[in-house]
């Protein structure tokens, strides 16, 4: 996808067993309203049953957004987890390094705790055997972890799971540059090319946040998928695994 940014699919992960993951049945991206008009033709050849937004209303572009949603058949499942284009909320805490990773680690902290219901859209659509597109606004935190939720259920190992969460870093400063003109509030001349990448990138202990909180609260992956997501695992694996 040339104007879809963060846009990939799980075609070439195998599972623990050595089992396939269907081709073209899951992708994750950032928004793809912003997509090319090639770019959403090939999105049509997909055949999605649904696209999974994972936005907040705050982060949309309401022109790009209706027209997208003409076209496509898209379910919010809306997030508000912080607003990192606050120009007086980057002021407020000064942002560098260290900072940055404890901001997202607080938010990937909470990911599993205070986002069921969000959460539970997807693995009902997982769990239809469905063919869908999900995201968010970078397609790299909330859609970060929904993926790691999806590999997971289907039992792909976990470092292929974290291989694939760290692609988002391959896309982050040609993200940032798709977007800055749009975020005014960003102040782009006080951010270094290193906190754009980190604002705009992932970081592995981010994802380890994440898991050692289901660990903690949930006593692990598969029952947080199955108790509290209501995910059929057994089901989702025999719709997406060859």
């Amino acid at each position: 996808m040339k104007s879809i940014m963060n846009f990939r699919s799980f075609n070439n992960l195998k599972t623990k067993e050595n089992a396939r993951i269907q081709e073209n049945k899951l992708f994750r991206s950032a928004a793809p309203e912003y997509g090319s008009q090639d770019d959403l033709f090939q999105l049509k050849k997909f055949q999605l049953n649904t696209v999974i937004d994972f936005r907040d209303e705050h982060e949309k572009q309401i022109s790009l957004q209706k027209s997208f949603n003409e076209q496509f058949n898209r379910q919010s499942a809306a997030m508000n987890v912080a607003n990192f284009f606050d120009h007086e909320e980057i002021k407020r805490i000064g942002l560098n390094q260290s900072n940055i990773d404890l901001y997202y680690k607080n938010i990937y902290r909470v990911l599993p705790t205070h986002f069921h219901s969000q959460y539970q859209i997807l693995a009902h659509a997982l769990n239809q055997g469905q063919t869908l597109l999900f995201h968010c606004s970078a397609g790299k935190d909330r859609t970060g972890f929904a993926a790691y939720l999806i590999l997971s259920a289907l039992g792909v190992h976990q470092d292929d799971i974290m291989d694939d969460y760290l692609r988002s870093n391959e896309f982050a400063l040609a993200l940032y540059e798709s977007r800055k003109n749009e975020q005014s509030n960003l102040p782009t001349s006080q951010l270094s090319k290193e906190i754009i990448q980190r604002l705009f990138g992932v970081q592995e202990v981010y994802l380890d946040t994440a898991i050692q909180s289901i660990q903690e609260n949930y006593k692990g992956s598969e029952r947080y998928l199955s108790e509290i997501l209501q995910a059929d695992i057994h089901a989702i694996r025999s719709y997406y695994l060859i």
